[in-house]
């Protein structure tokens, strides 16, 4: 009797789908540079980049209500465009999250500090160290809106003071010394855990500041979180790989 070879079982792959398209909001103040959350260079998927006015970077500076309508139509033109997510880069439109998700009609992410809850699980009773382009925006209002679980657990601090940030980004210099930005925000997590030692990970606030991850987790050895691993995240979360 002729034994039959078994065929190996392998499980059929899914049919390639077309690759989903994230639509990305900058605050269009300055020209921006791969590895800053609003340059598409920055992302290993499919990007559309669009930009608010020059002007609005002192309302959104402080989430002013107002602008939202603004926002809310980028978003929009996102969509047309061919997004099936939308992302915006600034932490101060946090409080936008629950408009722009009920409003948009695709799925929203508003910020890196709406990742602020899963950071605080992933540390226990420890710390989180929010750094900021401006601290006094991550107010009450803003840690709410990103659901984040005790404010007592959060540390903020900011960048607003003279220096090479405020310089190039606040003031709307450019970004032409990368390097001087990424000294200046390590030295300010570390004089923040020199304060409090049981600060654990850091949550990037800015857009812009993402160009400093890679030496924070190099130079500092604590989780960081930007909105590379937040746009990850919320890419994975809608598109087959398989």
């Amino acid at each position: 009797m002729t034994t039959r070879k078994k065929e190996p079982l392998v499980t059929p792959r899914a049919t390639l789908v077309t690759p989903r398209t994230m639509g990305v909001i900058g605050l269009g103040h300055i020209d921006m540079v791969p590895g800053a959350a609003a340059h598409p260079a920055t992302y290993a998927f499919p990007t559309i980049i669009r930009w608010l006015a020059p002007d609005l970077l002192e309302p959104a500076l402080r989430a002013d209500p107002q602008l939202y309508p603004i926002v809310l139509a980028q978003a929009r033109e996102l969509v047309t465009a061919g997004a099936d997510m939308v992302m915006t880069t600034c932490g101060y439109f946090t409080p936008y999250q629950r408009d722009l998700s009920r409003d948009l009609g695709v799925p929203a992410l508003t910020s890196a500090l709406t990742q602020l809850p899963s950071i605080q699980n992933l540390i226990g009773e420890r710390k989180v160290l929010i750094v900021a382009a401006n601290a006094a925006g991550v107010d009450s209002r803003c840690l709410t809106a990103a659901g984040a679980l005790d404010h007592d657990r959060i540390v903020v601090r900011g960048l607003q003071n003279p220096g090479p940030f405020q310089a190039q980004v606040l003031a709307a210099g450019g970004l032409h010394d990368i390097p001087a930005i990424i000294t200046q925000t390590v030295d300010l997590v570390r004089e923040a855990l020199s304060e409090d030692p049981d600060i654990s990970a850091i949550c990037l606030e800015c857009g812009d500041l993402t160009l400093t991850s890679e030496a924070l987790r190099e130079q500092i050895g604590l989780p960081t979180f930007d909105y590379v691993t937040a746009a990850d995240w919320f890419y994975a979360s809608t598109h087959s790989r398989r």
